[in-house]
């Protein structure tokens, strides 16, 4: 194989994490605030023209609203708390936004590479902070007209912009490249995946497809020197209702939490060893364990936030048209479920991830845990 294999991407995402309510609340899940903010933009070449794309992610990580710019000649296929899909009136491109997992993802899928080829962005607040950082990059065909990715920047003067890596099939039928810009704030990091491919529609035809798509991963921990991670440490978050949530807590030098506390007066704090468990009601959970590298010279806090509050399908700028349920042989109306994602990618290179395309990008790396 002449181009080496991409590791595997990292999951779909970014959303605000959502709390809210009493342990023993009402069964159904908490119905979420609307958010008024514009959470990211990307930008996407397309045809040789910028595509923006605005998206607001609803409390819970659900999509909230999403724009396109222009919109003229875009219908939405699909609106759905998770997804949104835009196509336009030719049927030639495919423009999808998709939440999952606390991580987002805008892709555009056209014809060949010189559709989705020239200057392209992101920007957004990577860490709820209230700081926006900007991304650029510039999609081109390289001398012998595979994908490339070049003039990757980032308003970010610490975050690690990683080399362009490369994969192809000894056929040619399939070329990708994709870069990783890693972000880091204290003990959380965050990537964003920049990945672009051609390639057949399928194997056996000649229908060409170039993809572009931008990837924000969920917030995770990082493996740092135990004196970085040890001291007082904070998780934000925000209600279902739109109030601000937060839990404090002491990492100790052995790697056990002490003196967790919560500003949310009735939330229910179950403390262990290495970990804690913070319940807000039955559908809002926020899990906080520490874990041990390089016999306790590293320390790592992973946080795992299970929060399910109660979605709408997000509005959209465009007409949409929902394709009707397709019949059985009966004439019986079939119900008919959401269309699979182009691929999920790998979380942070744990297990192994499936990212998007011709399906040959497995990401079978293993992370710290």
């Amino acid at each position: 194989m002449r181009r080496r294999v991409l590791a595997g991407a990292v999951a779909l995402i970014a959303g605000t994490f959502a709390l809210s309510g009493a342990p023993g609340a009402d069964a159904a899940a908490p119905r979420i605030a609307p958010q008024a903010a514009v959470d990211s933009v990307t930008t996407l070449p397309l045809f040789g023209a910028p595509l923006t794309v605005d998206v607001t992610a609803a409390p819970g990580g659900a999509l909230a609203s999403v724009s396109v710019n222009p919109a003229d000649g875009l219908t939405a296929t699909k609106v759905k708390p998770n997804k949104v899909t835009f196509v336009n009136d030719a049927g030639t491109v495919k423009v999808q936004v998709s939440s999952r997992g606390g991580g987002q993802n805008v892709s555009a899928k056209a014809g060949k590479l010189s559709d989705v080829s020239g200057p392209g962005g992101w920007s957004g607040d990577v860490f709820g902070d209230g700081t926006t950082t900007t991304v650029g990059f510039e999609i081109v065909a390289a001398a012998d007209g595979s994908p490339d990715i070049t003039n990757v920047t980032t308003s970010d003067a610490t975050a690690a912009i990683g080399a362009v890596k490369y994969r192809g099939d000894d056929d040619g039928n399939h070329q990708a490249a994709g870069v990783a810009i890693t972000f880091t704030k204290g003990i959380q990091t965050r990537m964003l995946w920049i990945m672009v491919s051609v390639g057949n529609h399928h194997d056996d035809d000649d229908e060409s497809q170039a993809k572009l798509s931008v990837t924000l991963s969920k917030l995770t921990g990082t493996k740092l020197p135990a004196s970085d991670v040890v001291g007082p440490q904070t998780w934000n978050g925000t209600l279902c209702d739109g109030t601000a949530a937060s839990i404090s807590y002491t990492v100790n030098a052995d790697g056990s939490i002490s003196g967790a506390t919560s500003n949310v007066a009735t939330a229910t704090i179950e403390q262990g060893e290495r970990g804690l468990s913070v319940r807000f009601s039955d559908h809002e959970k926020v899990r906080i364990r520490v874990k041990t590298r390089d016999d306790g010279t590293t320390l790592k806090v992973s946080v795992d936030e299970k929060i399910r509050c109660e979605a709408t399908d997000p509005t959209v700028n465009t007409p949409i048209s929902e394709p009707a349920p397709e019949s059985d042989d009966d004439g019986h109306s079939g119900n008919g479920g959401d269309d699979g994602d182009d691929g999920d990618d790998g979380d942070d290179g744990h297990g192994n991830g499936r990212h998007d395309d011709s399906g040959a990008d497995k990401g079978d790396e293993k992370g710290d845990d």
